[in-house]
């Protein structure tokens, strides 16, 4: 593996809550992985270094008889007011390898936003009117598809996972997150605008139901069905984490989400097959 110092690519990614980042590889292998995931997050090559260094090696190929699992290991370090994560991945038996390293290098990233107040959600983002909302729930509650059925002018920024950040200000702004999913099993993957946000005015936790209407939601309520959106969206970054470290994230995660509920509204939508939910969206938007 090559000295971590040979840094061979380099690509940035700047976010609402004014973090910067600057994604390279420390050596051949692992610049295809940060070309793939900068042509999925839509890049571009970094003109000046970022806040925050992720800095990609690759085993080589010859190592694969050491590991047979998608292991992940990383630390991070800060020095010269840049924050440096270092992140060794290796090459796998499994046919969905690229896709489980996309995976674990963008939940690398989010974690390190929810140290600044942010939050990675199991749930779609949508924009009208420049205002922002969140689809939420576990998985096959319908996200994908309710996004998919939104018309003009609303617009899908993404079908499967959100980036919430928060602002020096305290204001809140969700990024579309791509859904790695689509990379799995030969499928082709997808692009999205990761470095562009809206204003995140409401969350809506998604139920089926014969009927389309919207239920508030109290602030515990909330919290706990947002907790396990937040947690499906990034369970695997956790599985070689010790206990301590585990019960250090899941205490920023909650205190995360307990200061978005006090900012942002969250209600329980309920919705069919074929009803029109988006006008109920749009007449509790109006009430907010």
């Amino acid at each position: 593996m090559q000295s971590q110092t040979a840094l061979i690519k380099n690509d940035s990614l700047v976010l609402a809550d004014g973090s910067s980042w600057a994604i390279a590889a420390g050596n051949n292998y692992g610049a295809n992985l940060v070309k793939i995931l900068s042509d999925t997050m839509q890049l571009k090559s970094g003109t000046k270094p970022g806040k925050h260094l992720l800095a990609i090696y690759y085993g080589h190929p010859t190592e694969k008889k050491q590991h047979h699992h998608t292991a992940l290991k990383f630390k991070t370090s800060k020095d010269n007011k840049v924050t440096t994560t270092t992140c060794h991945l290796f090459p796998t038996k499994g046919s969905n390898e690229i896709a489980l390293h996309l995976i674990h290098l963008s939940l690398i990233i989010s974690s390190q936003i929810e140290t600044r107040g942010g939050l990675l959600i199991h749930g779609a983002l949508a924009v009208k009117d420049g205002q922002g909302v969140i689809l939420a729930g576990p998985g096959g509650i319908g996200k994908t598809t309710a996004s998919q059925r939104l018309p003009q002018p609303w617009q899908s920024l993404s079908d499967d996972c959100t980036l919430v950040v928060r602002d020096n200000k305290g204001f809140y702004h969700a990024h579309p997150w791509p859904s790695w999913s689509t990379f799995m099993f030969g499928g082709e993957g997808g692009r999205w605008d990761v470095q562009y946000s809206v204003p995140l005015k409401a969350i809506f936790m998604l139920s089926q139901s014969e009927q389309i209407f919207i239920d508030p939601l109290g602030q515990g309520e909330a919290v706990c069905m947002l907790t396990e959106c937040s947690e499906q969206a990034s369970w695997t970054l956790t599985e070689n984490f010790d206990d301590k470290q585990r019960q250090v994230m899941n205490l920023q995660r909650f205190d995360n989400i307990c200061e978005i509920i006090k900012t942002v509204p969250a209600y329980l939508l309920h919705i069919n097959k074929t009803g029109s939910f988006w006008n109920d969206i749009d007449r509790q938007l109006l009430t907010n």
